[in-house]
């Protein structure tokens, strides 16, 4: 009786399929030390149990991991995450319009709030109000003017500027590679020749494969929302009016003078401390040196 003889030929099949996704077409990038996308990790679940088909493929070349990475290159569109903070004054009976003009604005155009707040007077504190919001960049500079102008005053205006090119270029070759390398599992699992258990070996490496590639897609819609939008950060406070500042002025230095020269007195008694204690041991050790010489004497003389 003839006992089939196991096939290997469906696990290799698919370590050859993971190694080509992984180092298969990429774009003609130049190096620069940043991640780049594999689907190794893929391939190792599909082959899990099968060390006759790992051994076939031993001899396939590796990406070493000290290997040139892939950077955009400088044809390509860079992808700026902008964050523009404004600190705006207004009076206090002022300020919620100011906050609701600023918002309404927003509506007119390509925007989207993602927080809005406002603390109202109390007895400790004035009013106060932040808003931060998502503009597209061909609205950017309407909702700035619409900042500008209006009851409110511009005290302070900050704007940062983050390239994110890096990171959208690996998590799109990424997304393209897994792509890729799902289809390729499916044809294998539409193929009638492919055993139960073979079967279950792809089943499980294509659900891996779907699982980063929905892991990677959400990373790319953040990576969009930060570089096709631009946030505006602004903090309202209420203007002080001139009593205020006149009577308050004067508690405000000596509060300020008085934490300051405390300070600076405990850094000088610190410095003191550890300026003197080499010293203080050293003068310790040399009294209780010299009272065990007087004891010895003594006694010696007693004698």
């Amino acid at each position: 009786m003839l006992r089939s003889r196991p096939s290997f030929a469906l696990p290799a099949v698919l370590f050859w399929l993971a190694l080509v996704a992984g180092c298969g077409e990429q774009p003609n990038y130049k190096s620069a030390p940043m991640q780049t996308p594999a689907a190794a990790p893929v391939a190792d679940i599909a082959l899990a149990g099968n060390q006759p088909g790992r051994r076939m493929m031993a001899g396939a070349p590796q990406a070493s991991a000290g290997e040139a990475q892939p950077e955009a290159p400088a044809s390509a569109p860079r992808h700026i995450a902008y964050t523009h903070r404004y600190t705006i004054e207004a009076e206090r009976a002022n300020l919620r319009a100011v906050l609701e003009a600023h918002l309404a604005r927003c509506k007119q155009i390509d925007c989207e709030v993602v927080t809005q707040s406002f603390q109202e007077e109390n007895e400790s504190q004035p009013p106060g109000a932040n808003l931060q919001v998502r503009v597209v960049h061909k609205d950017k500079d309407k909702f700035t003017e619409a900042l500008k102008s209006g009851d409110g005053r511009v005290l302070r205006q900050s704007t940062q500027a983050e390239d994110k090119t890096l990171q959208v270029v690996d998590v799109e070759a990424r997304i393209t590679n897994l792509q890729q390398l799902r289809e390729r599992y499916r044809k294998l699992l539409a193929d009638p020749k492919a055993g139960i258990k073979e079967a279950v070996e792809i089943e499980r490496a294509l659900a891996q494969a779907q699982s980063e590639l929905d892991s990677l897609a959400a990373q790319r819609r953040v990576l969009a929302q930060q570089t096709e939008r631009e946030l505006f950060d602004i903090g309202y406070q209420a203007r002080r009016s001139a009593i205020e500042q006149s009577i308050f002025e004067p508690v405000k230095e000596a509060l300020l003078t008085f934490g300051r020269v405390m300070m600076q007195s405990l850094a000088a008694l610190i410095s003191f401390i550890a300026a003197s204690l080499v010293w203080i041991v050293l003068l310790a050790a040399l009294i209780w040196g010299i009272r065990r010489w007087l004891r010895w004497r003594k006694l010696r003389m007693n004698k």
